[in-house]
């Protein structure tokens, strides 16, 4: 394994880029280390704090309320931060090393990541300054390891959600329910469906217990094990990552070969789905959703319409927002092919124009369960969705022309940006403003149902003269074309 090792830093230290490289770790380290000086004071005078905000609430009582939370938020920081380890494993697979041996390297390599640092300068300050003092040295110590072993659990568990489940909807569709399901119940019902806090509570009290976390930590690490073990060729790899996405656009055929229109909207779920960077544009958009019952959930006491306004305008049209800014940018491999060619340019602008509608639609479906905090509530996203079809989905297809720049479709969205211009900062102004300034003049001479209905016709009267816009954007990418494909070419 130390040759391994060896050859990792060789391949680091020999990189052409390794001067660049070298600084922007020694930065991001130094940064890591500022804010994990700053995560151990916090923790270490944890007792110092509750005094200071005046909360007599027993500090351990407090601690195990907030359990599930921190790792909720552990977990979605994982997701969206840390990379999976890799390898370049070509080099090996011709040479007397065992799969066995390189499968091991993958998982003790993965356990060095920085993020498994965040729960030991959380817990151990934790421990010393307030548990131990609270439940005794043995009891702490049998608290200490359970939280460091759950860190571990979520850890080998985001490899394998990156590596196994990341396209089930099965997965996805129970991860969700029981979040929601427990925040629900906690709002709501007072009732914990994950306890985690009385969990580690019963744990400290029959140290025992500890065996069934540790039991959890060395399944996900030999599950891990495996599935590296099991595709480590390339080829196996390439397959799993892949099966799935062809498997539904497999069905998309049918519908592609009822007209160009449909084969152009085919093409661009397609690179939806194959491509890492769209693909996880959409997934960021999907997090959103949840925005509302966080916002709706804090009573009418705290929010106005303007506040319903914004929730809804950003809950219909967050497609429209996250993935519309690079409309022309995710063709950037095809931008030439598109433009060179004789067919409509109409027809490619209203192909991507009926994409964003569709994503208002299925939003719009999914804010049906948002009716349990009033017809209201319903009324104001029936008026934004019809103005993120009419107003915003246009506006965002003008906007997003304006200096595009290319963009990778195999690298990550996260922390990523390439592609991102000044446009990208400004472009989700007029798209929330927008319906507050229709709303605000009617609202204010006859009342806030008009000035809903205000922004539901304006986006009416958008649909209806959306075919002027398709023959101004045509004509735009007309003019344009070289200039496009000159910037957007790779």
């Amino acid at each position: 394994m130390k040759w391994i090792l060896k050859h990792q830093w060789l391949n680091f230290r020999r990189s052409p880029a390794f001067e660049k490289d070298l600084g922007i770790k020694i930065f991001l380290i130094l940064l890591g280390l500022f804010l994990l000086m700053n995560l151990i004071f916090v923790s270490s005078n944890f007792n110092e704090l509750l005094d200071g905000f005046g909360i007599d609430t027993e500090p351990t009582i407090l601690i195990n309320q907030f359990l599930l939370y921190y790792f909720i938020s552990e977990l979605g920081l994982r997701y969206l931060m840390q990379n999976v380890p890799a390898l370049d494993i070509e080099p090996y697979l011709h040479l007397p090393i065992s799969k066995n041996l390189v499968s091991k390297f993958l998982v003790f390599r993965s356990i060095l990541s920085p993020y498994n640092l965040l729960a030991p300068s959380i817990f151990i300050g934790l421990t010393v300054s307030t548990v131990i003092p609270s439940i005794g040295l043995s009891k702490g110590l049998v608290w200490l390891l359970f939280t460091l072993s759950t860190s571990l659990i979520l850890h080998f568990f985001n490899i394998l959600i990156k590596k196994k489940l990341e396209n089930s909807n099965l997965f996805w569709t129970v991860l969700l329910s029981l979040i929601a399901i427990n925040y629900i119940e906690n709002n709501y019902l007072n009732f914990d469906l994950i306890p985690l806090g009385q969990w580690a509570s019963a744990i400290t009290n029959n140290p025992i217990l500890l065996i069934a976390p540790i039991l959890i930590l060395l399944f996900v690490i030999y599950t891990s094990y495996k599935f590296f073990l099991e595709n480590l060729y390339l080829e196996d790899l390439f397959d799993a990552k892949m099966m799935s996405g062809e498997k539904f656009t497999g069905k998309l055929r049918n519908w592609e070969s009822k007209g160009l229109l449909n084969t152009l909207i085919g093409q661009e779920l397609k690179l939806i789905l194959r491509h890492k960077r769209s693909r996880s544009s959409v997934m960021m958009a999907g997090i959103f959703l949840f925005y509302p019952l966080l916002i709706f959930s804090m009573g009418k006491e705290t929010q106005s319409e303007f506040m319903a306004i914004f929730v809804s305008i950003f809950f219909t049209g967050i497609f429209i927002i996250q993935y519309g800014q690079f409309l022309w940018s995710w063709n950037t491999n095809q931008m030439d092919f598109f433009l060179t060619q004789i067919n409509p340019y109409k027809l490619w602008v209203e192909s991507r124009y009926r994409l964003l509608v569709y994503s208002v639609i299925i939003t719009s479906i999914l804010s049906l369960p948002y009716f349990y905090y009033g017809y209201e509530v319903m009324l104001i996203m029936a008026a934004t969705a019809l103005y993120n079809v009419g107003i915003n989905s246009m506006l965002i297809m003008r906007m997003s022309l304006w200096g595009p720049k290319p963009i990778e479709l195999d690298k990550s969205s996260m922390m990523n940006y390439q592609g991102v211009g000044a446009a990208q900062f400004v472009v989700g102004i007029p798209l929330i403003l927008g319906p507050m300034i229709v709303y605000a003049p009617f609202s204010y001479i006859w009342n806030g149902q008009i000035g809903v209905l205000a922004i539901a016709v304006t986006g009416l009267i958008g649909i209806v003269l959306r075919k002027p816009f398709f023959n101004a954007i045509a004509n735009k990418l007309k003019k344009d074309k070289y200039k496009l494909i000159h910037d957007l070419t790779i």
